[in-house]
């Protein structure tokens, strides 16, 4: 029987994905498995599989390829929701592409691009995670909750991101 853990970060995307044997640990008690499911940036002495979540298509590619992999069975209810949300998405990618933004983060710069809003040095808004502690002069900062400040539930965290950036860069146009 194999033996893989997770971090709570990545739960949800296990569980939508179908898979049921796992256990949830700390990151720091990343240990004594045959696989580990974690986020890409996470450290681990043992095998790993690396997802990324920081975007609605990053969840949804996430959870394909643990069932791929695993050979689960999805649960269709929350992948549609997901799809759903993809779809929503992209449908607003135009309205976005004239507001240019400054991101200091990478999981924040895949949201940016994902929403269709242009990375640019000269920029309208700076977009930056909490735990940087930025002074700023100059364009507006949008700060983003990232780990400890966030749902475990990885379509609300996704979303909320979402909701929080459409809300404060989309106001001047």
């Amino acid at each position: 029987m194999m033996k893989i853990i997770t971090t709570p970060m990545c739960e949800d995307v296990l569980r939508i994905s179908g898979l049921t044997d796992y256990t949830v640990v700390k990151p720091d008690e990343i240990k004594d498995a045959d696989i580990a499911i974690l986020l890409s940036e996470t450290r681990s002495e043992i095998p790993k599989m690396s997802i990324k979540l920081n975007t609605y298509s990053q969840v949804y590619e996430s959870v394909l390829e643990i069932q791929k992999r695993f050979n689960t069975k999805i649960n269709e209810e929350e992948i549609n929701v997901i799809k759903n949300l993809i779809d929503e998405n992209n449908a607003k990618k135009d309205n976005r592409k004239n507001t240019k933004v400054k991101v200091y983060s990478n999981f924040l710069k895949d949201t940016v691009l994902d929403m269709g809003f242009t990375i640019d040095e000269d920029c309208d808004y700076i977009v930056a995670p909490d735990y940087m502690n930025l002074e700023m002069n100059g364009p507006e900062c949008v700060v983003v909750p990232s780990h400890k400040n966030v749902s475990t539930n990885i379509v609300e965290r996704v979303k909320a991101r979402y909701d929080l950036l459409e809300r404060k860069l989309c106001m001047k146009h």
